[in-house]
């Protein structure tokens, strides 16, 4: 129908709605819209298509993508997990990924809030490479809020999406878009999950694809803990730090480098410290999760410590001042690298 006979049926503004939808989603236009955001294409079949994803069940019919690709021979982890995290969970988020990262593992994830955001950061800041697997289309970034970490995968990895240009996330898009998050890696680790988490159905895909599955445990009173606990009785390894997953997948190289990067930086920073009894005290009370000043004077207290208040306070004092302790909002709580190392 010519834009005249549109225009005589349903009038001008209408006709030309029209006239632009079709303009829009016409090979040209996208095809220009492509280069002008130096947006690349992929279909399954072609030689740059990720040859993990291809063997899958039901791969997508094709990849929009911006950076890179990611590489079918380099080992890769994706990570996933709550995006309203716990404490606990950023700092393991966080400390796994940049190990992995610093022997070379990619990590995949979906460039979400909490977990996945969290560990993709950590690991470009170990200078490994990550993918952002999106649940919309690859020029729509989501959240808002995670435009800085968009920008460094797009340069230090890549962003990618089976969904047309332009098109808004929307929650049916998410679960088809987990199953090439676990299709691109050579295992799945859940950081943090409740019991009834949208991570568990990544899980059930990631077994379906025949994937290695670890998980972070946690204590069994916590609800971001609850979904993982259940994975672990259900037969899922335990990942504690970045060296089970490396050593359980059999990557012996990786293992290597990982050795020669090991220290005993933390441990032996705290011993070879110049600390009071009653400051090596507080440190073996702290951990990641952040505790009270009143309780961390408790729990001295039941120990045996009979110093001031005073006192107490000046030693939480020198021990934040030493970068051994952080402090935020009245709690405290030990440096990540030193409580998951002490």
């Amino acid at each position: 129908m010519k834009e005249s006979d549109l225009t005589f049926f349903i009038g001008a503004k209408g006709s030309m709605l029209i006239t632009q939808a079709k303009k829009m989603q016409s090979p040209d236009m996208v095809y220009e819209r492509l280069l002008a955001s130096k947006i690349k294409y992929t279909f399954c079949g072609a030689g740059d298509f990720p040859k993990r994803l291809s063997r899958i069940p039901d791969p997508p019919f094709g990849l929009f993508y911006k950076g890179a690709l990611p590489d079918s021979a380099a080992p890769a982890v994706a990570m996933i997990g709550a995006r309203k995290c716990s404490e606990y969970g950023h700092c393991m988020a966080k400390e796994l990924a940049q190990g992995l990262g610093a022997c070379g593992v990619d990590i995949i994830s979906g460039m979400a809030l909490g977990i996945d955001g969290i560990s993709q950061r950590a690991a470009l800041d170990a200078g490994a490479r990550s993918y952002g697997v999106l649940g919309c289309g690859v020029d729509v970034i989501y959240p808002k809020s995670n435009q800085p970490l968009y920008e460094k995968l797009t340069e230090r990895g890549g962003v990618l999406s089976e969904y047309p240009l332009g098109t808004e996330p929307k929650p049916m898009l998410f679960p088809p878009r987990n199953r090439i998050i676990s299709a691109l890696s050579d295992a799945v680790l859940v950081v943090e999950a409740r019991e009834k988490s949208g991570t568990l159905i990544t899980v059930d895909m990631a077994l379906e694809q025949g994937r290695e599955v670890y998980v972070v445990p946690g204590r069994c009173t916590d609800n971001l803990s609850r979904g993982c606990n259940l994975l672990l009785r259900q037969g899922a390894s335990a990942a504690l730090c970045a060296w089970d997953i490396i050593n359980d997948m059999g990557w012996d190289a990786l293992g290597a480098r990982m050795q020669e990067k090991k220290t005993n930086g933390v441990s032996s920073y705290i011993n070879g410290a110049e600390l009071t009894p009653l400051s090596r005290a507080v440190c073996g009370l702290l951990d990641v999760t952040p505790v009270a000043q009143d309780t961390v004077i408790m729990l001295l207290r039941e120990q045996g410590f009979s110093q001031t208040v005073a006192d107490i306070c000046r030693e939480l004092v020198e021990l934040e001042l030493k970068g051994i302790i952080e402090r935020s909002a009245g709690q405290y709580k030990l440096r990540d690298d030193i409580a998951l190392r002490k």
